[in-house]
């Protein structure tokens, strides 16, 4: 049916990002098989390319397959089997990604725990899902040993960073950080591990589209803890979408990994897509950020996958002043919000230094297996997250139900496709929270999230639901409103905005600033504050204006590099 100018546009019947996309890419079915079938029939033809670069260790496809072999075999000689939960606490390195399609192998699942975490969230995490086996990065060992005490815990395989390097460097690193741990009788380090299962069988289970690969942790849309489980068909399902953004992905690029595993994105947009679209994946375990603009000058990285804020640390890295970065065509941020001023920092930067596309956005949460839009190649607008993928649905509901609203207007979230979780591990009340089956018949995924959609399809994002504002008149203030304004001072290098206590009224909340400079700036902070309020009063809404601002020396950020706005906001509530 056509539509007229006149008659609302719905996002999820019309579906006007598909204009996007090669027709060949609009009917594709996911594929049938395991992560692991599906890694092997990518590269079938190309054995000899090089999949992996782990500190100038170089892992051909050939090599990796025979390590998720060994790997499967040495899993099955320890006595893991077809659904049963391991628990492995480790950063990114070549182990990790073998046991992520090795347990695929055997139909078991691998429970991601951050090596961050303390021994007590640790050894929640294992109670969980019951896992008898753990398997933790040697570093994080005598939390993990203690971790496990009143755990179903029978034996730890200890992996250190040093496993997989080579010559000097593999010398070097043990020399700058000797293990000093003292370990129990249940320890096997990785090399008796995978001896172990030397005359063990490493045939494959068959597909199961009931099989979970990962549970991942999550605070979700509630905040609460909870495990999303994600199984074969989620991660092939957002590799295949990818393949759609052609443009920009071809055989042996390579993609610079800076994501850790225990999060959806370090391993689904981090290695299973790179890794099944022939990319070599250049892992670098635990990022410097400051060392960021060397990283890329060494590796030439045509992608990367992070968070805004690597973006803006390019941008201001000095080593980069003059540099070449005309072979970077897809440098994605997705996990937190940009600012429209941060946005044009970076794409100017991109621009100047020969790069021939914008910065690439994307949207999506944990519970889609990470990606739901993006924003590839020339299909970008300043401030969306993107098109829909081309299997997704995303469109825009009126909050609290299940009535979708048209083009234009602002509401909650939703999703619906095929890379959407099986649900939280244990938690049947909480997955029929977020999963919800609508009047035709979909079951869309209620993100918590703020936006819109334009008549193109692309989605701009206002807020979490939880991140409004709403002052004691009932009026709703969404802090992107009032960060865009103020990035685009020159002097502000990032700002946030959240919510405070409503002195003059019993309830109600107003919005407060806290703004980080650039350098050579802070002694102008008088006029500086004045420039900031002359412009929102300008660019704002009078019910919109901030109530405060704060100049701080640096935001803070999460582990994985998003705004911590709960510390800002603690910090207000705390009188601080």
């Amino acid at each position: 049916m056509e539509t007229t100018r006149n008659s609302p546009l719905y996002p999820s019947q019309s579906r006007p990002w598909m204009a996007f996309y090669d027709k060949k890419f609009q009917e594709m079915q996911p594929p049938a098989c395991t992560v692991f079938e599906y890694l092997c029939q990518q590269n079938k033809n190309h054995l000899s390319d090089l999949a992996i670069d782990y500190y100038g260790s170089r892992i051909t496809y050939a090599d990796l397959i025979v390590r998720i072999k060994k790997a499967a075999a040495a899993l099955r000689a320890i006595g893991v089997e077809k659904g049963e939960i391991v628990t492995v606490v480790s950063v990114m390195t070549p182990e990790s990604i073998a046991l992520f399609y090795a347990a695929a192998m055997l139909g078991a699942t691998l429970n991601l725990v951050d090596p961050r975490y303390s021994s007590e969230g640790i050894r929640e995490y294992i109670q969980e899902v019951g896992s008898r086996l753990l398997i933790c990065l040697n570093v994080a060992y005598e939390k993990c040993r203690q971790a496990i005490k009143r755990t179903p815990v029978e034996k730890v395989v200890v992996l250190s960073p040093a496993d997989s390097l080579k010559g000097p460097v593999r010398l070097g690193y043990r020399l700058t950080s000797p293990d000093k741990n003292h370990y129990a009788s249940n320890v096997i380090h990785w090399k008796g591990f995978i001896a172990a299962g030397k005359e063990e069988s490493s045939a494959a289970e068959p597909y199961d589209p009931a099989h979970c690969c990962v549970v991942i942790h999550t605070g979700g849309t509630t905040g609460s803890p909870k495990g999303v489980m994600l199984g074969d068909d989620a991660f092939n399902a957002l590799v295949q979408q990818f393949m759609a953004c052609e443009d920009v992905f071809a055989r042996q690029q390579k993609l610079l990994n800076v994501m850790p595993p225990f999060i959806a994105y370090g391993f689904a947009c981090g290695v299973h897509l790179p890794l099944c679209l022939g990319i070599t994946v250049v892992i670098i375990p635990n990022l410097d950020p400051a060392k960021l603009g060397q990283l890329v000058l060494k590796h030439k990285p045509s992608h990367m996958f992070g968070v805004p804020s690597h973006y803006q640390i390019l941008a201001g890295d000095k080593r980069l002043k003059k540099a070449d970065l005309s072979f970077i065509l897809n440098f994605a941020a997705g996990g937190d919000s940009l600012s429209l001023g941060a946005e044009k920092t970076v794409n100017d930067f991109l621009a100047a230094h020969g790069a021939p596309y914008p910065l690439a956005k994307g949207y999506g949460m944990t519970e889609v297996c990470s990606a739901a839009t993006a924003c590839a190649g020339q299909h970008n607008k300043p401030g969306s997250v993107g098109i829909p993928l081309v299997g997704t649905l995303v469109s825009v509901f009126e909050p609290g139900t299940g009535i979708e609203l048209p083009a234009g207007q602002r509401g909650e979230v939703c999703i619906c496709g095929p890379a959407v979780m099986q649900g939280y591990y244990n938690k049947p009340d909480e997955t029929r929270i977020i999963l919800q089956k609508h009047a035709d018949g979909r079951v869309w995924v209620h993100t918590g999230d703020i936006g819109w959609m334009d008549e193109e399809g692309y989605l701009f994002l206002d807020s979490r639901i939880k991140r409004m504002i709403i002052r004691h008149d009932g009026f709703k203030v969404f802090p992107s409103m009032i960060e865009n304004v103020l990035s685009t001072h020159p002097a502000v290098r990032a700002c946030s905005v959240v919510g405070c206590a409503d002195k003059d009224h019993p309830q109600g909340h107003l919005p407060f600033a806290f703004i980080e400079l650039e350098p050579g700036n802070r002694k102008k902070k008088r006029q500086i504050l004045q420039e900031l309020r002359q412009l929102c009063a300008e660019e704002l809404p009078e019910y919109v204006l901030p109530a405060g601002y704060r100049f701080v020396d640096a935001l803070p950020y999460t582990s994985i590099g998003k705004v911590d706005y709960r510390a800002l906001e603690e910090e207000l509530a705390a009188g601080v």
